[in-house]
């Protein structure tokens, strides 16, 4: 058991640190004490740090230099997370902790790895799914019988996520942030949205498909579907493979990993994001039959409590940078696809 509690800042006050991350510390504050919060919005940063009694910052850098902060957790928009992430490394951390996704250019992510191989800064992605107790024992299992997938499905069916926000937090929004809406549709922003649908949405099972499906190996057709879903699929040596995800509607939360192989099927259906509701919940048939697999606590939760044990030198990072790297490159290569096929299909 730790003596003290480790300090973390938070770049960004938005949805992810108001509904996830700050709720989760709450239930570990023996390991954690929010120390600063960071919002270019002054409302949000004020309101969000006296919530939790932290002090309130407009200006990343005073997150950087305070020396309470010993890990940092950028919660911002994706396209300066490397940046923030390098500054984190090169200020001298404890660890760093960023949403999905690491990077958004290939150019950042090996900036992030001469950053954080120079300082010796471990990095820490916020994969939930690929920190859930069950999923992970499940795995272990699947491992372990060394059988070959040969289907895999990786499906993401959400109504809206202020379903989910509003269960989880009285959230703040900046001014910023607010109106607006999706854009009207243009057939020439139709990559643009998928290659963010991958960074954004995709990536969350990157890491869970790359269990059974190591490379992408040919994307035979990427499919837009309106307003902001898609269809990928891809085909390799040995398996096929599917990720999914249908637009939000009134239909209740479905997110699903489904693996097919030789000897053993897993099934694994995970709860929203935005709510601490356990575990996935996760099954393996087999001719021995089926074992089931739940737990108590939520990805996120795991994921902290493991953070804590890195900070303490207790432990090494569960998923090292080696392993976020290639995970990045995998949503880059279906990026990248994007390019050789004839017609992103709608």
């Amino acid at each position: 058991m730790p003596s003290r509690a480790s300090g973390v800042g938070f770049l960004g006050g938005g949805t992810a640190t108001q509904a996830i991350h700050i709720p989760v510390l709450a239930t570990l504050p023996d390991r954690f004490k929010v120390v600063s919060v960071m919002s270019p919005d002054p409302r949000v940063a004020t309101e969000v740090a006296g919530r939790c009694g932290a002090k309130a910052s407009t200006r990343e850098q005073d997150v950087m230099d305070d020396p309470a902060v010993e890990i940092v957790a950028i919660c911002s928009p994706n396209a300066i997370h490397a940046r923030q992430v390098i500054a984190a490394c090169e200020a001298g951390k404890k660890l760093v902790f960023c949403e999905k996704p690491l990077a958004v250019t290939r150019a950042e992510a090996e900036e992030i790895d001469r950053a954080a191989r120079a300082s010796g800064t471990p990095i820490v992605v916020g994969a939930m799914h690929a920190y859930d107790p069950a999923y992970r024992a499940a795995q272990a299992i699947w491992a372990e019988a060394e059988d070959q997938a040969d289907f895999i499905q990786a499906a993401i069916f959400l109504p809206d996520n202020d379903v989910f926000v509003n269960q989880a937090t009285d959230l703040l929004l900046s001014s910023r942030a607010q109106g607006g809406g999706m854009p009207a549709y243009d057939p020439g922003l139709r990559r643009r949205f998928m290659e963010s649908l991958i960074l954004g949405l995709a990536i969350h099972d990157i890491p869970l498909v790359r269990d059974f499906y190591p490379s992408v190996g040919t994307v035979l057709s990427s499919r837009f579907i309106r307003p902001f879903g898609y269809s990928i699929a891809m085909t390799s040596r040995a398996a096929q493979a599917e990720l999914l995800a249908v637009p939000p509607g009134t239909w209740p939360a479905d997110w699903r990993l489904r693996v097919m192989g030789r000897r053993h099927e897993l099934t694994a259906s995970f709860p929203p994001s935005y709510v601490l509701a356990g575990s996935a919940r996760v099954a393996i048939s087999r001719a021995q039959g089926t074992m089931i697999f739940e737990e108590r606590l939520s990805g996120y939760e795991v994921m902290w409590s493991h953070i804590g044990d890195v900070v303490q030198g207790e432990a090494v990072p569960q998923i090292g940078l080696e392993t976020l790297l290639d995970d990045f490159a995998f949503a880059m290569d279906l990026v990248d696809s994007l390019d050789t096929l004839s017609e992103i299909q709608e």
